[in-house]
């Protein structure tokens, strides 16, 4: 009985949430000429692109539609700068089947109806190949695909809208030659493949004032990220104890999310945690202090960190997975891990 009157309780807010969607937001993506579907705004490599896009098209209205829970606040200001913001997971996380399939219904219909909105750009959410095949014809509608992995749960929804995107951008050759492959498992006709594009991911390195022969006298390794299973960063946390027992002049440090409830395994391998760094100096004061950046991940595209980091003389220290390869040679810009680990 709780339970039933919990659900009622968070329809009820679910429906008075759209309700508000309806009559606020939709003004929003109406004025629009660029339309973004996107998962968050908090800290992370993906994120700091699509901002980065967003920031590109300064001479466009963009609307950009989050629909997930973000874990942190770090990009929602800038974001807010150079877009119209919003957010739907307090009406999609109701989890009530009648009002997301309402609020899908309006967004398809505003876009639709807008005479300005000329193009949709969505990535790494589901929500976006969801809604794109109701779209109206003659819409560009653009994805970006930063990496894909191995039985990727995405295989199916991208097999599935290759004949409605208009353009697929791809960051590297590794990703291009990984939806290739999923077009060929799916029985996509080959034509598709035409659409896909690649854009590499850049950093701008104009103001960076860096001594290519400066010596650095510690030796200071760090995992800058998030806390997650593809990261897989207990693997940089044993690497480091085994490392301090023979060599306890060597450093290592972590920065980033998600690794607050993971502080006493931190602590136990001797890595000092420097928390969420979302100041830019503070990064690049960091960069300059380290040896080497280092990726435990299983899937990569080609990590923002490796790409902020190098400027400042430090070593890239990777698994040799996804794109990484295509940037990296291992012995001569930096050092690649073959096999399992």
């Amino acid at each position: 009985m709780i339970k039933l009157i919990k659900q009622t309780i968070k329809s009820i807010q679910g429906y008075f949430n759209y309700l508000n969607f309806n009559l606020v937001e939709t003004k929003k993506i109406k004025k629009a000429d660029v339309v973004f579907i996107l998962p968050f705004y908090h800290t992370g490599g993906a994120e700091k692109v699509h901002l980065n896009i967003v920031k590109a098209l300064k001479n466009q209205k963009c609307c950009v539609i989050f629909t997930h829970l973000s874990a942190t606040q770090n990009h929602y200001e800038d974001f807010k700068k150079h877009a119209q913001v919003i957010e739907l997971n307090h009406i999609r996380n109701k989890k009530s089947n009648r009002v997301n399939i309402l609020l899908n219904k309006v967004i398809i219909k505003t876009i639709n109806n807008s005479k300005s909105i000329h193009a949709i750009f969505g990535c790494n959410t589901d929500y976006f190949y969801n809604l794109v095949p109701d779209f109206k014809k003659g819409l560009k509608k653009i994805d970006l695909l930063h990496a894909l992995s191995h039985n990727d749960d995405r295989a199916l929804s991208l097999a599935n809208t290759a004949g409605v995107i208009d353009f697929r951008v791809c960051i590297n050759q590794k990703a291009k030659q990984d939806l290739i492959l999923i077009y060929k498992q799916n029985n996509i006709d080959p034509v598709f493949s035409n659409k896909i594009k690649i854009i590499e991911n850049g950093v701008s390195i104009a103001d960076f004032k860096t001594n290519i022969s400066e010596y650095k006298s510690d030796i200071k390794f760090g995992f800058i990220g998030r806390w997650s299973e593809e990261k897989r960063p207990e693997i940089f946390l044993k690497v480091a104890k085994q490392i301090k027992t023979k060599f306890p002049e060597v450093e290592f440090v972590m920065a980033g999310t998600g690794m607050k409830s993971n502080l006493n395994q931190i602590n136990e391998s001797g890595v000092e945690f420097l928390g969420e760094i979302t100041d830019g100096t503070k990064m690049n004061n960091l960069y300059k202090s380290l040896t080497g950046v280092v990726i435990t991940s299983v899937s990569e595209g080609f990590p923002m960190v490796f790409m902020e980091s190098m400027p400042f003389n430090v070593v890239p220290v990777s698994t040799n997975v996804g794109g990484i390869s295509q940037h990296i040679t291992h012995m001569e810009n930096g050092l690649l891990i073959e096999g399992d680990i």
